[in-house]
């Protein structure tokens, strides 16, 4: 195995002249000048030779922007010569096996035990000085990996303090949102539907807590484009890579693993299988031997950008986020798995909207007339006698000044029809409040109200033509005319995170309750009357 030193030089190939480069950005209509420069820039760069540059000026320059360090030191051509070294890497005869951490550790001149594929305090965790490696880039590569490293450590922690928070809360969550006992026939499923949550939202909450510096100070003073499709890459990786692990360690498959009867000790069980994929993903990215991989490191590291993260990480602050992430899948599966319900639904009631760029109308000028803090004797009088009048507050909740409610339909004892209800107010009602909405003020779960609910499910309707399942979010996409500020300002409220059908009309209710099932139509009972029942 050769050091770089010991390999052979290519010869230098010759530039690619003005003239040509010109023709082919003439179509592009860019200026000769501007062509000149971007040509001269290339060329200044591709002349740092990194082997060849001292600890010095601006790469051990700490006020220096992280992009400049890694262009003074050429750490790009170094990161791309580790990586080419490590895919044609094999140990010799009497040589210990090195992972790819130490191998670019090795390679680069910097420590021994860089083994970065251990989650606990490692060298790989600590940073390192330009002296500390042969190579100016070594260091930044490195501390590169350490920061990376760091990242995924505090997520373990941040994981830990989250089931500690949440499975505290399991006994006063499965009271007031009416979870299925240990002994219902509903436990299984209930339990089926929380791995099947984690395993959606463990790829995205990852991402979103591995980008929650791109709004960071630091990071927007000199934020380019090229940086952002580099992370747009590492979220995407990040997502599908870890559902992939996840398969493996959260999907239950027919049979779960038993949870010995409690909430509590079922999502201990969830949390483990979570924290287990994340030690495996942390192994994937740091034994890179797919070009995915390989894309992924290359993006996550390259111009410096793992340098703009911020040193002090909080894992308390990256488990709030996971349990503001979580929180509404999880009473998503409640309220589904509730056996007095057939599906859980937002009703839009002031619906009178006719564009979709026009603002929400103020509840005192929808058609209810009603204002959006009810009391307790107050309600909507187009729901009578659909809704009993004591569940109106409950389930009733404004999200930018128009008036929506969280409802279900009755499993039992409702019949409707078009031509009229045929119900009897004081005790058939057909509507029911999702059982704890009164709790979601704030203060418990994450955080998570019914306005986080409603805004998510409104915004994937709208996003979705007005619409219901016609609506995915791109959680890779982090460009400003994507709304990133939003996702990465208050995730939960991005369009179609929540996913229940919305519903702008009670006719169209009573149509899908009497002609249509929830089995077979996922938009049930907000699905098109057309779509239930189609004309002859």
């Amino acid at each position: 195995m050769k050091t770089p030193d010991e390999e052979c030089r290519a010869p230098l190939q010759p530039s690619t002249s003005l003239q040509s480069r010109y023709e082919v950005l003439l179509p592009m209509r860019l200026s000769f000048v501007a062509v000149w420069l971007s040509s001269a820039t290339a060329l200044a760069a591709a002349a740092v030779d990194w082997k060849t540059v001292k600890c010095q000026g601006t790469v051990i320059d700490a006020k220096a922007l992280p992009d400049k360090r890694w262009a003074a030191a050429g750490a790009t051509e170094a990161l791309n010569e580790v990586l080419k070294a490590w895919k044609e890497y094999d140990s010799g005869p009497n040589e210990v096996k090195f992972e790819f951490s130490q191998f670019a550790s090795w390679y680069l001149g910097g420590p021994e035990m860089w083994r970065c594929t251990q989650l606990l305090d490692v060298p790989c965790s600590t940073s390192l000085t330009c002296e500390d490696t042969k190579y100016p880039a070594g260091h930044l590569i490195l501390n590169s990996f350490s920061k990376m490293h760091q990242f995924h450590r505090r997520y373990f922690e941040a994981l830990d303090q989250a089931q500690m928070d949440i499975q505290s809360e399991m006994g006063l969550f499965a009271e007031k949102f009416s979870v299925p006992l240990a002994e219902s026939d509903s436990s299984a499923r209930m339990q089926r539907i929380m791995l099947n949550v984690i395993y959606g939202v463990v790829g995205i909450a990852q991402a979103y807590t591995n980008n929650m510096f791109v709004y960071s100070a630091l990071f927007q003073s000199f934020l380019t484009q090229t940086m952002r499709s580099q992370i747009t890459t590492t979220s995407s990786y990040t997502i599908f890579t870890i559902r992939a692990i996840g398969k493996d360690f959260l999907l239950p498959g027919a049979s779960p693993k038993p949870a010995y009867g409690t909430l509590s000790a079922m999502m201990g069980d969830v949390f483990d299988s979570w924290k287990a994929a994340e030690v495996e993903y942390l192994k994937r990215i740091f034994t890179p031997r797919d070009d995915a991989t390989i894309k992924f490191l290359t993006a996550a590291l390259d111009n410096g950008l793992m340098s703009a993260t911020p040193d002090d990480i909080d894992f308390r602050e990256m488990s709030k986020v996971i349990k503001k992430l979580f929180y509404p899948n999880l009473m998503l599966a409640a309220w589904e798995t509730v056996p007095s319900a057939r599906r859980p639904f937002v009703l839009y009631v002031a619906h009178s909207l006719a564009h979709l760029n026009e603002p929400l109308l103020t509840c005192s000028t929808s058609q209810t007339g009603l204002p959006c803090k009810m009391g307790k004797t107050e309600r909507d009088d187009s729901l009578w006698p659909f809704l009993p009048a004591d569940s109106h507050e409950r389930a009733a909740a404004c999200y930018n000044g128009a008036l929506f409610y969280l409802l279900d339909i009755r499993n039992e004892g409702v019949e409707l029809s078009i031509g009229h209800p045929s119900i009897r107010p004081s005790e058939n009602n057909p509507f029911s409040a999702l059982f704890g909405t009164d709790t979601m003020d704030g203060k418990q779960w994450g955080g998570v109200t019914k306005e986080d609910i409603i805004a998510a499910v409104y915004g994937g309707w709208v996003e979705g033509g007005r619409m219901n399942n016609n609506f995915n979010m791109n959680y890779t996409n982090i460009q400003p005319s994507e709304g990133s500020s939003l996702w990465f300002g208050n995730g939960i409220r991005v369009p179609g995170y929540v996913k229940m059908p919305l519903c702008n009309n009670i006719y169209t209710i009573v149509g899908n309750v009497e002609f249509g099932k929830p089995e077979t139509n996922p938009s049930w009972p907000c699905a098109s009357l057309p779509v239930i029942k189609p004309s002859r």
